[in-house]
This record gives structure tokens, C-alpha cells and sequence, in this order.
């Protein structure tokens, strides 16, 4: 009786040891990368102050066109503090972060940085959620049948299928997604934003889609490669030999030790996304933040920039710690 309860009281010392570990390594991750936060927000900060003042433009041309006179230059150049000195307009700028305020768009009338971000973020993280969720949905299942499938014919046709998905770029598979799915089968519309929901989620289908290929064959060939190695392990062979069946196992146990490959690699991918949702936001016209982005370059609102900048790099950040964190609670052995 009391070896039995010892070895329960060990079982469930054990099992209480993992939990604290996986809460332990929670916290660590997250003081390490609330402090990585900080560094690159400050040379994000700092980079893009420098980088859209150094390149060639100059945001009084861009505003006033080729129909100003010497004299409203000067005038928009002084209301605009362009004449300032570089270290008096960076201070100001980060005087006005340290307040919350991304400052003022100085082509689009004055307004707020804020303001102009909250209302293209949104369309630009639907098509990045609509990617990760339909990515997954479509990986997940052809990475585990290219592993658990019997056929060598199956496995080389799903490596051949990621291969061709890797190799083609967003953009060109949006052409034919807009040429099949949307013209000639009519199921999901060409492009636009109604702007609002549901009505805008039949809109992030095709982009997302058309993202996905390049998402697609990166989390199949992580979950392929898992579901093997779970399969060679020796649980796997003894669980085969008490009778379960190949399907039961690879639901119940390989699946699961093929998603913690997922968790990361969408993590790291975020960057690449939202790089990504720029080519797609063009493709079918979507009033995302990269098409924001483009137009302010364009136009040398140097504002605008440096807020849009520095939101996607915090946003990239975020993601990266929140799928660290995921990774650390579903399995502890990797906290240190």
C-alpha cells in the first residue's frame, strides 16, 4: 500500500513539476521578449526616423505639387518643422510616442497616424488570420497523409504539390484565383471591401488563399517531418503491437506531436505575412495597411511611415513572443 502510494504521490509530484516548469518558462519568455520588444522598438524607432529622411523626395514637393510657389514651400517647410534639425524633430517625435501619439499624416489633412492605421489595420489582419487559419486547415492534412500514407506514389505527389506551391508567388496564384474561383465559377468576389461583417468575410477567402501557398508548404513539410519522427519512436511501435490501429494513433498522438512545429513556424512567419499581404492587398484591391504604406512612400509622409513601420514590427514581436509562449506551455521540456 505504500509503495503504491508513493509511486501515485510521485505520478503526481511529476506531473506538478511539469506544470510549474511550463509556468516558469512562460514567465521567462516573456520577460525575454518584453525586452526584446523594447530594443526593437527603439531602433525600429530609430531606423525609420532616419531611413525616410536620408532617401531621395521631399514630402513639401509631394504635397505642393508642381504649381508651388517659392513662397508657400517655405511656408508649408516651416509649419510642417522640416526645417528643424534632425535631433529637435526626432525628440519631438519621441516625446509625442512616449504620449501615445503617432503624430499627424502630413498629406492626408492632418490626420492622426492613429486614426489612419485603425481604420486599414484591420483589413490587412483578416487576410493574415484568414491565412493562418485556411494554411493550417490545408497543411495539417496533407503533411500527415504524406507521412502516414502506405504509398510511395501519395508521399512523392503531396512533396511535388508543395513544391509547385513554394515556387509560385502570391501574386501569380491570386491571377488564378481570380480567374477560376471568382470569374468563371463565380463563388467568392473578385476583389473589393464592403467594410463590413460578415459581408467582408466571402472578400478574405481568395487573398487569404492566394497567401496560403506560400504558407502552405512550410507548416506540411513541419508536420511530415514530425508525424515520421513521432512514428519511429518506441511508443509507436508498442502501441502498434497491442492492437490500436494507425488511424487511431495518428489522431489521438502523432497529430498532436506534429502541431508544436506549427505553433512555431506560424510565429515566425508573421513578418513574411504581412510582406506578403502587401503584393495580395494590390492583387484584388484591398484597402489594407501595405497599400497605405505604399501610397505614404510615395508621398514622403514621413509620419505615416514610421507609424506604420513601427506598429507591424510591435505586431511581429507580439506574435513571436505569444507563439514562444504557446510553445512553452504546450510542451516544458523546452523551457531552460
Amino acid at each position: 500500500m505504500s509503495a503504491t502510494v508513493s509511486i501515485g504521490g510521485g505520478r503526481a509530484g511529476t506531473r506538478r513539476a511539469a506544470r510549474s516548469g511550463g509556468r516558469r518558462a512562460a514567465v521567462t519568455a516573456v520577460a525575454s521578449h518584453a525586452g526584446q520588444l523594447l530594443v526593437v522598438t527603439a531602433v525600429v524607432v530609430l531606423l525609420t526616423f532616419l531611413m525616410v529622411r536620408v532617401a531621395p523626395g521631399d514630402a513639401v514637393d509631394a504635397i505642393s505639387g508642381t504649381h508651388g510657389t517659392p513662397a508657400t514651400r517655405a511656408a508649408l517647410r516651416a509649419e510642417l518643422h522640416l526645417d528643424d534639425s534632425l535631433a529637435r524633430q526626432f525628440a519631438a517625435y519621441v516625446g509625442g510616442l512616449l504620449h501615445g501619439d503617432l503624430g499627424r499624416s502630413l498629406v492626408q489633412q492632418g490626420r492622426s497616424v492613429d486614426a489612419i492605421i485603425a481604420a486599414r489595420l484591420p483589413v490587412t489582419l483578416a487576410v493574415i488570420a484568414g491565412t493562418i487559419v485556411l494554411g493550417c486547415l490545408i497543411a495539417i492534412p496533407l503533411g500527415l497523409l504524406a507521412a502516414l500514407s502506405r504509398r510511395r506514389g501519395t508521399d512523392v505527389s503531396v512533396r511535388t504539390l508543395l513544391s509547385l506551391l513554394l515556387a509560385c508567388p502570391p501574386f501569380f496564384l491570386g491571377l488564378l484565383l481570380i480567374l477560376g474561383p471568382a470569374l468563371a465559377l463565380g463563388w467568392f468576389p473578385a476583389g473589393g471591401w464592403p467594410g463590413t461583417w460578415p459581408e467582408s468575410l466571402r472578400y478574405v477567402v481568395l487573398p487569404s488563399l492566394a497567401l496560403a501557398g506560400y504558407l502552405v508548404p512550410q507548416v506540411a513539410r513541419a508536420v511530415r517531418q514530425a508525424a515520421l519522427d513521432a512514428m519511429r519512436e518506441q511508443w509507436y511501435e508498442a502501441a502498434l503491437s497491442r492492437g490500436l490501429s494507425g488511424r487511431a494513433l495518428a489522431l489521438r498522438h502523432v497529430l498532436a506531436n506534429s502541431l508544436l512545429p506549427v505553433v512555431t513556424l506560424v510565429g515566425l512567419n508573421v513578418g513574411a505575412l504581412i510582406a506578403g499581404a502587401v503584393v495580395v492587398e494590390a492583387v484584388f484591391g484591398l484597402p489594407g495597411i501595405g497599400q497605405e504604406l505604399l501610397s505614404a512612400i510615395d508621398q514622403r509622409d514621413y509620419p505615416l511611415i514610421q507609424g506604420i513601420v513601427l506598429v507591424t514590427a510591435l505586431i511581429v514581436v507580439i506574435c513571436n513572443l505569444l507563439a514562444d509562449i504557446a510553445y512553452r506551455l504546450v510542451d516544458p521540456r523546452t523551457g531552460r
